[in-house]
């Protein structure tokens, strides 16, 4: 009787202990993942100019799909199955809608940032001239453009005053805010610092160089402006039907709605959408 009574906590004990033994084993390399991750989204969120932290942002999202997730459990009624389904198909969604904002800010405020990059180099050149240093010719950049130019030759400035050389401290602005002109700003000055020459006069054609992208880069976005106007309407068809049919087949809406089948058929369609801008998306991309 004594045995049959201690069966189950023996049971439980058991799984506990074995539940835990498991999750300390694999803590270390969980950690060690997720210290990564958070720090990689901290450099993303300073790329794109976001001020919240990455913890901040991380708990924002899990509280932001709870209530989601809880809000269709009570306006569906899904069964079971569908409601576990629910969690990670919306996770999933709401993951993958911070990201691409996160890379739209990003691009924009990289976008914003090539553009000064002509008149920065050429106040740089300007300071040059009147016989400034390199480090005192930044400081005209800070004082005379708006950010994110402002902002990041600020922290190039920081950078010096902590002791890093003004190259290393290039380099970095570089990894921060990739892009060709940026790369190609920090290798003049590091091969001019070595192999001597009139630094404002280099500047100048990387000016004139940087221009010449610039004008390019419009000139595609032009030509490949009726593409994209084109994947915006073929992506907005689906939902411009849905929203049709929602209003005026109150039948079919609530068969999509509340019924597997139509969970079914919302799911492809929603898969459907998000292949095709994928898709649509990686023929559009032209790399200058």
């Amino acid at each position: 009787m004594v045995t049959a009574v201690l069966v189950p906590f023996a049971i439980f004990a058991g799984v506990s202990a074995t539940a835990f033994f498991a999750f300390f084993s694999f803590w270390s390399s969980f950690n060690k993942r997720a210290t990564a991750k958070v720090a990689s989204l901290s450099d993303q969120l300073d790329r794109a100019g976001i001020t919240l932290g990455a913890q901040e942002i991380v708990l924002t999202s899990l509280g932001a799909v709870a209530i989601v997730w809880i809000s269709l459990l009570l306006i569906l009624h899904p069964t079971p199955l569908i409601s576990m389904l629910l969690l990670p198909i919306i996770a999933g969604l709401g993951a993958f809608g911070f990201y691409g904002y996160l890379k739209f800010a990003t691009r924009r405020r990289l976008g914003a940032f090539v553009a000064q990059l002509e008149p920065a180099t050429l106040l740089m050149a300007g300071g040059l001239r009147v016989g400034l240093g390199v480090r005192q010719a930044m400081a005209l950049v800070i004082d005379e453009l708006p950010d994110p130019a402002r902002y990041e030759f600020r922290r190039v400035i920081g950078h010096t005053n902590l002791g890093a050389s003004i190259h290393d401290a290039m380099d970095y602005m570089a990894a921060r805010m990739p892009s060709h002109e940026t790369l190609m700003l920090t290798r003049v000055l590091r091969v001019q610092s070595e192999t001597g020459g009139d630094l404002a006069r280099i500047l100048d054609q990387l000016a004139e160089t940087i221009k010449g992208r610039r004008q390019v880069q419009r000139k595609i976005s032009s030509l490949t402006a009726e593409g994209r106007m084109s994947a915006w309407v073929l992506m907005a068809i689906p939902l411009g039907l849905g929203f049709f049919i929602a209003t005026t087949q109150q039948t079919m809406a609530a068969a999509l709605w509340y019924t597997l089948i139509g969970h079914v058929v919302l799911g492809i369609v929603l898969g459907l959408e998000i292949g095709a801008y994928l898709w649509l998306k990686m023929l559009l991309r032209i790399d200058v």
